[in-house]
């Protein structure tokens, strides 16, 4: 072994792998290891594409050598930890980030990162206190103001969020995201008008933006412009034909349109793709009870929403006096 040859085909796996060439970046990464083994950046680097490239398990495999080659990296704790993320795998996610952070304490990425966790795994608070390290850190860190954002919005906090969000547009005039998330903040705070401004301007650096398109529709919806929610949600489902809620904004757009029997098929189709563990499953199954004349079951739904999504009761809990005066 020559330290040229593996430096080279180092140096040619980055290069590689910066202009986006995967596969050849891990043949080059793997020429490395054969010259010397006992290298935990080689198998960090190669785990890295092997991300890029959706090869989760293997890239698993060549963090957790890394790691026994090099037990005190923080880098490919936070690395393996989010190969773990990106398979589902929150448990074993969580715990990486944990141990990243236990070696570098001033470790922001993994705060941040174990922040998406924790709310992945609905421990709001949790996550709040880690993207509030996170910012403390690194105070120019935009996606951990929008990550804080999301957390404020799901706790209700619509204020908090829509400070976050704005923040975060500061720091990434074309953060697409963050215009959608403070959008949705205004529009629970009842602010149509400047939310469908954010949306426009989401799908604006986006066109291809589904959830903005949807969630323009739900704000048009609630201004009753049926016709424009109805419009805006079927292109959000021309786009992403496997998102549930997208089904839900419509079929409650069909409902207030006097369409009952259309409402009742998205609906159904929306919980179907939900599943039955979400806000918007629980609040889609209360609209399917409530047009059925299931009041009783319909203000249990909701109120199951608004449990699993505090931000859902301004706009559910009108829904619920109107099935319980039915009742």
């Amino acid at each position: 072994m020559t330290c040229r040859a593996f430096c080279d085909y180092m140096d040619d796996g980055n290069e590689l792998y910066l202009h986006g060439d995967f596969d050849g970046a891990i043949a080059d990464y793997t020429r490395a290891i054969d010259q010397d083994p006992t290298k935990a950046d080689a198998y960090n680097n190669r785990a890295s594409a092997e991300t890029s490239k959706g090869d989760l398990d293997d890239a698993i495999a060549d963090f957790t050598t890394a790691i026994k080659l090099k037990p005190d990296d923080a880098d490919a704790y936070n690395n393996r930890g989010s190969a773990k993320t990106a398979k589902g795998d929150l448990h074993g996610a969580q715990a990486d980030f944990t141990k990243a952070i236990k070696i570098k304490p001033d470790y922001g990425d993994a705060y941040d990162n174990r922040g998406n966790v924790k709310k992945a795994r609905h421990d709001m608070d949790g996550a709040l206190a880690d993207f509030n390290k996170a910012i403390e850190l690194n105070q120019n860190n935009a996606d951990a103001y929008f990550n804080r954002g999301l957390v404020e919005k799901v706790k209700g906090d619509s204020d908090g969020a829509i400070a976050d969000y704005t923040k975060a547009i500061e720091m990434k005039p074309d953060y697409a995201d963050a215009y959608n998330g403070r959008g949705v903040a205004k529009s629970q705070k009842g602010d149509y008008d400047n939310a469908l401004a954010d949306f426009s301007k989401a799908i604006e650096l986006n066109p291809d933006y589904a959830f903005a398109y949807n969630n323009r529709g739900w704000s048009e919806y609630l201004k009753n412009d049926f016709d424009g929610a109805i419009n805006d949600a079927t292109h959000a489902i021309q786009l992403d034909s496997k998102q549930g809620f997208i089904y839900g904004t419509r079929g409650w757009a069909r409902y207030g349109k006097g369409d009952t029997v259309g409402a009742l098929e998205d609906c159904k189709k929306a919980v179907e793709l939900e599943g039955f563990n979400s806000p918007a499953a629980a609040a889609d199954q209360g609209m399917m009870n409530y047009i059925n004349g299931d009041y009783k079951w319909a203000v249990a739904s909701w109120e199951e929403a608004i449990q699993y999504d505090a931000s859902e009761s301004r706009e559910l809990e009108p829904w619920i006096e109107k099935a319980k005066a039915a009742r």
